[in-house]
């Protein structure tokens, strides 16, 4: 700020009020708007996950490398539930084997079967097909995937996941939200000729 005194002298004065903007209270409202945008998408994501079985979806952990490389052993992938019909090669479907347990690989040969369809799979580190193909009526259809993020979800114990991002993000903001504190220019290292004191006679 540019203050022009009587005597027709141009003086250069600091920043006026009752406190002072530090560097380090700068990089602190920086450091909060970054805090601020990481807890709005934690928030996003945490909205996602409790909708998530609602819209139809679901959270898959691969518990093999038969996807690899690009969907190593666990990898964390969002599954939406689908008519087996929809399903077009190259997808990659999470279907139920005849002894109850899941498969992940992805659909080299659709055929409709009847109110489903009979789904040839591989996985991509296979070197062959499935040994059998699969009829289903639903399956799983991989819309998203995060290749290790399954070993968050198991540390979280799964269904605790939405809980504790919801505590974090929580913490996050009231952090980010609370109040400033200002430096007083007295002790802010501010010589009184850098403060603005207005027109002198």
């Amino acid at each position: 700020m540019v203050r022009r005194s009587l005597g027709g002298r141009v003086r250069k004065v600091g920043p006026t009020g009752p406190g002072v903007v530090t560097p380090g209270a700068r990089w602190a409202r920086i450091a909060r708007s970054a805090v601020i945008t990481l807890a709005g998408v934690a928030g996003v994501l945490v909205l996602l996950a409790a909708a998530a079985p609602l819209a139809g979806f679901q959270l898959v952990r691969l518990a093999t490398g038969s996807m690899s490389p690009g969907l190593p052993a666990g990898s964390l992938l969002l599954a939406q539930d689908v008519d087996a019909r929809e399903i077009r090669p190259g997808d990659v479907v999470t279907v139920m084997r005849a002894d109850g347990t899941p498969v992940t690989h992805r659909a080299v040969e659709v055929t409709p079967a009847g109110a489903g369809a009979r789904l040839v799979l591989k996985g991509d580190a296979n070197d062959q097909v499935d040994p059998e193909p699969y009829l289903a009526t639903r399956v799983g259809r991989t819309v998203a995937g995060v290749p290790f993020g399954g070993a968050a979800f198991e540390l979280l114990g799964g269904t605790l996941v939405t809980p504790v991002f919801a505590g974090l993000a929580s913490l996050l903001v009231v952090w980010a939200w609370w109040p400033e504190r200002r430096t007083p220019a007295h002790r802010a290292g501010v010589s009184p000729d850098r403060l603005d004191v207005g027109v002198r006679g």
